[in-house]
């Protein structure tokens, strides 16, 4: 049974709340698009009642770095080119002898020094999601080497941006999409990994579904309260 998340673009602790509130299953705080930092990041995190991923704004260690150590479930990497960088990526995110990120035991992610660091330490290879998101050109042409680099436990599919990349511009069920789309899948399974898609309709969502995709992130905070405000407005000027 796919598992439905919902992207958190307002700077908001009480959007990340109520989306825990609501009955999501996760969330993606998106440091990419939105105006949100790693000074907004402790307290929407902390407001999480549901796993709360970050979509980090680059593939640089010091994004990856920050979001895990503010303590967030694991990072969505944006704009992965290639199966070297994704190897970075997981350098980046994991502790030796998975990767080589940087240890401080003082954070928020090890309870600020409370949690022993042999603890925290061992703890971090199951609390950390790492995500690599596959929406340009070079990524699509090297993702079943992007698939299999161990460390990472699951593929985006961002079909906006490699919608662009396809030269179909916003056109998300395009088959030429949806047939990239089935070659991300087909090399996440071959690896044993997962696949994460971006949605913003119900036929959006159940076409991936059907097509092996475990995990819909569907539309985000500001779509859903605009849309909702929007449709009340236009019910109330009908009475």
């Amino acid at each position: 049974m796919a598992q439905f998340g919902v992207f958190i673009e307002l700077a908001s602790p009480e959007s990340v709340e109520m989306a825990g509130w609501a009955g999501w299953d996760h969330c993606v705080i998106d440091c990419e698009h939105a105006p949100i930092d790693n000074a907004m990041l402790p307290a929407m995190l902390r407001a999480a009642r549901i796993p709360a991923y970050v979509r980090v704004p680059n593939s640089n260690p010091e994004s990856i770095q920050g979001a895990l150590d503010n303590g967030s479930n694991g990072v969505i990497v944006p704009r992965l080119r290639s199966a070297a960088e994704a190897r970075a990526v997981v350098d980046a995110a994991r502790f030796f002898p998975q990767g080589k990120r940087g240890v401080n035991h003082m954070v928020r992610a090890a309870k600020y020094s409370l949690e022993p660091v042999a603890e925290y330490l061992e703890k971090a290879a199951s609390r950390t999601r790492v995500i690599a998101q596959i929406e340009t050109a070079q990524a699509l042409e090297e993702v079943e080497q992007i698939a299999a680099t161990p460390g990472l436990d699951e593929l985006f599919i961002g079909p906006y941006d490699l919608s662009q990349a396809l030269e179909i511009p916003g056109q998300v069920l395009h088959e030429r999409l949806l047939a990239a789309g089935r070659r991300v899948i087909g090399a996440a399974q071959a690896s044993g990994i997962e696949v994460s898609v971006f949605v913003n309709t119900d036929e959006a969502a159940r076409t991936w579904i059907d097509m092996g995709a475990a995990i819909i992130h569907y539309s985000a905070d500001t779509y859903l309260l605009a849309q909702v405000l929007k449709e009340t407005r236009d019910r109330l000027r009908t009475l």
